[in-house]
């Protein structure tokens, strides 16, 4: 009789996590649609949206023939809050909402770029070893205590690193990202960070600022 009853509110536990779950994360989508659709729409002449997985979506952003990017590429992924093993796991795992963005140069550049939190020195060995770039060693303090640079051609770097308004939004977007890549074989900007109601506009604002640096 008791673990009838066990598994009766066990079972109801998770369907309301379900509901409140999927709730949440309903209104995030709509908050973060709504948000890059007034940002990037003074920017482009066409922005759309589809959906992509089980919580989040992607976007589209045709930019306008005077913008150094063709194109941005938005991917939205937010945190299984319907599952209900989500919340003691996510105190091991330190889940977040994830953003992904491809910024597509017009031109070509010089060099592959990797930028890093200094703390993830596991996947700052594996990028040194696939790319076989160096490590760069940056003067200003600011950049260098939240981050890791490293490139295959280091006046490329120094140079891009030299530009005021990419130094300022590296350093806005400090606490917020994972990881910030240039490649010179695709012409990308390829960003991971995560995502919450502060760090959108800030992590959009870097993408631009870097495509304008490298025009």
């Amino acid at each position: 009789m008791y673990e009838f009853w066990a598994i009766f509110f066990l079972a109801l536990l998770f369907i309301i996590v379900y509901f409140i779950g999927s709730n949440q994360n309903r209104k995030l989508n709509i908050k973060y649609a709504k948000a890059i659709k007034e940002y990037m729409t003074p920017h482009s002449e066409f922005v759309g949206f589809r959906a992509y997985g089980r919580s989040g979506f992607r976007s589209l952003c045709r930019l306008k023939k005077e913008k150094p990017l063709s194109r941005i590429e938005l991917a939205v992924a937010l945190m299984d809050r319907e599952n209900l093993m989500h919340y003691p796991l996510s105190l091991l795992t330190k889940e977040y909402d994830r953003l992904v963005c491809w910024g597509f140069l017009k031109k070509p550049m010089a060099s592959d770029m990797e930028i890093l939190p200094k703390f993830e020195k596991k996947i700052q060995k594996k990028i040194l070893l696939e790319k076989q770039l160096k490590e760069i060693k940056v003067k200003e303090s600011e950049l260098s205590a939240p981050f890791t640079f490293m490139a295959t051609n280091i006046d490329f770097a120094e140079g891009f690193l030299s530009d005021p308004n990419v130094r300022r939004k590296l350093l806005e977007t400090r606490v917020f990202l994972k990881r910030l890549s240039l490649s010179q074989h695709d012409s990308w900007i390829y960003l991971i960070a995560e995502l919450n109601r502060d760090s959108l506009k800030p992590l959009l604002d870097l993408v631009m600022t870097c495509g304008e640096a490298l025009s």
